[in-house]
């Protein structure tokens, strides 16, 4: 019975019928791989495209929070030919400051300036002039010694013996004073409260016995 059904269905005059059937099937199967294809391609355009804009907005938030943190105001006085206030990039360095000032004049004593600390918002720079006897002008915080009549200890090449015979400095915080001025020289009295364990109150206790030059 089955040979005969097979003999029925592969007579020639079937066999067209049969060519076309098969045809159908591979078409309709090549449809079907192609679209599932496509719309997996769909979907990650979609996805890639999302992912796309997400990190694109995510760089414009930086990039307007940097330009919003990206400048500064400082003050520069002294021996300059236009001091006066001044903004600047935040990467800026005092060398920066004084080239926006005009340069030093003629008798800037620029060995006593540290040229490449870099500056922090509301910082006040002073360049000397060459003899001149330190005042307290290095810095807008830096006030006029009151309570020592002896010589003041310059931060920026004192040992550590010397560093501590200023009040509230033991050998830990003379060796950080040391450490930290290896990498970044003081410009101004105020830049010792960035060495680590000096706040506001030791400062106060300190500023009256130390120099930076």
């Amino acid at each position: 019975m089955n040979n005969n059904f097979f003999k029925n269905i592969f007579k020639k005059d079937n066999l067209p019928y049969i060519i076309i059937s098969i045809l159908l099937i591979i078409i309709g199967y090549q449809y079907y791989v192609s679209s599932n294809v496509s719309n997996e391609n769909y979907l990650l355009d979609i996805n890639t495209s999302k992912e796309f804009k997400n990190n694109k907005e995510e760089i414009e938030i930086e990039n307007k929070n940097e330009s919003k943190s990206g400048e500064i105001y400082v003050h520069i006085s002294g021996a300059v030919k236009n001091p006066g206030l001044l903004k600047l990039n935040s990467d800026s360095r005092i060398v920066d400051a004084l080239e926006k000032a005009g340069g030093p004049i003629d008798d800037a004593d620029l060995d006593k300036i540290n040229l490449a600390k870099k500056l922090n918002d509301e910082e006040k720079i002073y360049i000397p002039k060459i003899g001149e006897v330190e005042t307290p002008m290095v810095n807008s915080l830096t006030s006029i010694p009151s309570s020592n009549s002896g010589p003041l200890i310059n931060i920026n090449t004192a040992d550590s013996s010397e560093l501590q015979k200023i009040p509230g400095v033991g050998e830990k915080t003379a060796e950080k004073i040391i450490n930290y001025r290896l990498n970044s020289q003081f410009s101004s009295i105020e830049d010792i409260k960035n060495v680590d364990g000096i706040g506001d109150k030791k400062f106060e206790s300190m500023k009256d016995y130390i120099s930076t030059y």
